[in-house]
């Protein structure tokens, strides 16, 4: 099972040649739509705090995105989109679930090659790895663990064998940016973080 929340805040081809306008995910719309975005805000405030750390620039660069697309949303009169936005706690402007899924290596070419994408991993589950294929890296993917790279360059997978698991992806899309003239942030450049990262294979801060 995979969901996307607001992956449908994005406009289609050519940013210059406003064809589409932002709309708000199914998943979303309707009675249900407050009761999600509320049980996801705990993990979306963490993954922003994580964010906050590892690239202050793109931290900031979603945050200016999701206040534009709240001011765009009251002009335009999207009541849905607005209340939505209110109670939606991430700079992340894409949330994708999965449960109980091993996934093959892979990249994501809808997110910007400057972006941090987050991964978040929960649950009663046996021995897991994330791979990093193109690193080289394999990192134990325990239930807790918060894994933060940049998805459209380097590609990954994650091997599950047993047991019952939910799996966070928060990222940004480029589209979703341009919509609202957001700056495109330089890539992440605290050398000591990363090397510090690679070195000790966990996360120092």
């Amino acid at each position: 099972m995979a969901s996307s929340y607001l992956n449908r805040l994005q406009v289609i081809g050519d940013p210059q040649v406003q064809k589409f306008t932002p709309e708000l995910s199914a998943n979303l719309k309707g009675d249900r739509g407050r009761e999600i975005t509320v049980s996801t805000q705990r993990l979306g405030l963490l993954a922003s705090a994580a964010l906050r750390v590892m690239h202050p620039e793109l931290y900031f660069a979603g945050l200016h995105t999701m206040l534009r697309l709240g001011e765009w949303a009251e002009k335009q009169g999207d009541v849905e989109l607005l209340d939505c936005l209110k109670t939606w706690a991430s700079v992340f402007n894409v949330a994708t679930v999965m449960c109980n899924r091993s996934t093959p290596p892979h990249r994501d070419p809808k997110c910007p090659p400057e972006a941090l994408d987050i991964m978040m991993s929960v649950g009663e589950y046996g021995p897991a790895v994330m791979d990093l294929t193109n690193l080289g890296i394999t990192l134990g993917y325990q239930s807790g663990t918060m894994v933060a790279t940049c998805c459209r360059i380097v590609r990954h997978a994650v091997d599950v064998e047993c047991g019952d698991r939910v799996m966070w992806a928060w990222f940004m899309r480029d589209t979703v940016h341009n919509f609202v003239d957001t700056p495109r942030p330089q890539h992440a450049r605290d050398v000591r973080f990363v090397y510090s990262s690679l070195s000790s294979g966990r996360l120092v801060f």
